[in-house]
């Protein structure tokens, strides 16, 4: 008589068939258990594919922290080149390869230094060979000596600050301009249910202030945002006019220091902001 084959064990009205289980199976399945709950194993949503040439590797240093690596450039990053996009985002398209410079050196006041000075020698400047445009023009020393002294225009006061810095919690949407983030790979809550949920966690902030409520929106940012300034408490760092969005940047020079905005839509998400410098 030939052995029976293992059978999967169903239940289909009243008929139930059993599978006897060998003993070893079940203790590999007991162990592969208690280590994943050892090691505080949790179920995650499947992140979206990789950029071409882009792997994870588990870091030596931290084991079961995972890094991205680029295999052609050798560059090693804890942030998805994927989610670093979200920063992009924010940024107006053309100044996006200025995301991550809060110290960015004003190249046009530069340029425009040199440009003066390259057209200030006579050599580049037919008119100053002509002895009447010469002898028309007074270098500085001499109106100084003439007790002329050079007009100097007054510099601009203006009470908006030139940079400001901003931590925010995003919430995206089924409509927003990339509807998937690190927190879930397809997003599907209506802008009504984004807001909605932000504006429990505004709620929330608004019952503290000071050091408190910023303390407090770091650690929701780490948890609830989309962003992936999250990983930093939400902090985009300092940034000045044209590198966001209208809407984010006009909220964000409107607030004062340590002041909580209110709801900002924008093609990402919803956002809630506080600035702290």
């Amino acid at each position: 008589m030939a052995e029976s084959s293992p059978e999967i064990a169903t239940t289909t009205g009243s008929a139930t068939a059993s599978t006897e289980v060998p003993d070893a199976a079940v203790v590999s399945l007991v162990d592969a258990v208690s280590h994943a709950l050892d090691n505080k194993a949790v179920l995650r949503p499947i992140p979206p594919p990789l950029p071409t040439g882009w792997v994870m590797r588990e870091a030596r240093s931290q084991p079961n922290y995972y890094l991205y690596y680029n295999m052609e450039t050798g560059e090693s990053t804890w942030y998805s080149p994927i989610e670093q996009a979200e920063h992009h985002q924010l940024r107006g398209d053309e100044d996006q390869a200025m995301m991550d410079s809060h110290n960015a050196t004003e190249v046009p006041f530069q340029e425009s230094a040199s440009a003066r000075t390259a057209h200030s020698g006579p050599e580049n400047s037919g008119d100053m060979d002509n002895d009447n445009n010469t002898s028309s023009r007074k270098r500085p020393h001499e109106d100084m000596a003439a007790g002329n002294t050079p007009n100097k225009k007054p510099a601009k006061s203006s009470g908006k600050p030139s940079k400001v810095r901003i931590l925010h919690i995003l919430k995206k949407h089924s409509g927003s301009r990339r509807p998937s983030s690190w927190r879930q790979a397809k997003i599907t809550a209506t802008k009504e249910e984004a807001r909605e949920e932000l504006q429990g966690l505004v709620d929330i902030l608004k019952e503290e202030t000071g050091a408190d409520q910023r303390a407090t929106f770091e650690e929701i940012a780490r948890t609830e945002s989309d962003c992936s300034s999250a990983k930093r408490g939400g902090d985009l760092g300092f940034f000045g006019p044209k590198k966001m969005q209208p809407a984010f940047e006009e909220a964000s020079f409107a607030l004062q220091i340590g002041e909580l905005s209110g709801i900002v839509e924008t093609s990402s998400g919803v956002h809630v902001l506080l600035r702290i410098g």
